[in-house]
């Protein structure tokens, strides 16, 4: 008889669920008429495959470092590459290919050096191509709170205060750095939370926020939890 599977240990598990979901914030900023996507730290793909199903004719190929998640999402997406972002070259891998978006979802904090892909991947978009991407904002209020009020920087297996975390953004980092690397952000989503962990019927009423509350500066500040972008490359 064979054994039973082995359960992950919890903060696995935790990780598995923080990076497995199919992020409607990212599916509503990828442009309807993509029809080639590449998916960059595309975890098991499960957002490849909602974009591939909300959009017919749409391939979604995915990088991805993990390599159980990327044995999965080979399973479910066009093509997928497994590799460490930050020693990946992006002149030499697959250098015919083009893409109508990039995105970079929960990726780009955990780099050492995110403006180099930001930058490379100007390169890889179609004519009128656009990179959709998410950042956790590290001035959201319970940062506040854990880091002045506590006097301690939480690390945690997930959320705002993940121990992988690499760089940190608040909304007005993720402009300069988009500015620094020669983009023009064209619309944002700004997903509010009242704190790091729970807050789960407090988050929802904020979520239902009018844009014109969402915009004003204390709630977009230090309510936002994570901020999406879709942007595209400025004219040289």
């Amino acid at each position: 008889m064979d054994r039973p599977a082995t359960p992950p240990p919890p903060e696995r598990l935790q990780q598995l669920q923080a990076y497995t979901t199919t992020r409607p914030d990212i599916c509503a900023l990828v442009p309807q008429g993509a029809r080639r996507v590449l998916d960059v730290g595309c975890s098991n793909g499960a957002l490849g495959v909602s974009l591939m199903h909300d959009r017919p004719g749409c391939l979604v190929d995915g990088i991805e470092l993990d390599e159980e998640l990327a044995r999965q999402a080979a399973q479910r997406l066009a093509h997928v590459t497994r590799a460490d972002l930050d020693r990946f070259d992006w002149t030499s891998w697959n250098p015919d290919a083009r893409y109508d978006c990039i995105v970079f979802a929960d990726v780009l904090e955990h780099l050492a050096d995110p403006a180099r892909h930001l930058v490379a991947a100007r390169s890889r978009l179609t004519g009128g191509g656009c990179v959709v991407l998410s950042l956790p904002n590290v001035r959201h209020l319970s940062a506040l709170v854990a880091i002045f009020a506590r006097g301690r920087f939480p690390r945690r297996a997930r959320g705002l205060f993940d121990r992988t975390h690499l760089r940190w953004f608040t909304l007005s980092d993720a402009d300069a750095l988009l500015a620094d690397c020669g983009y023009a952000p064209e619309e944002r989503i700004l997903s509010l939370r009242w704190s790091d962990q729970g807050g789960g019927r407090a988050n929802r009423w904020l979520n239902r926020l009018p844009q014109g509350m969402r915009e004003w500066a204390p709630v977009r500040e230090f309510l936002t939890y994570q901020v999406s972008l879709r942007t595209r490359p400025q004219p040289s």
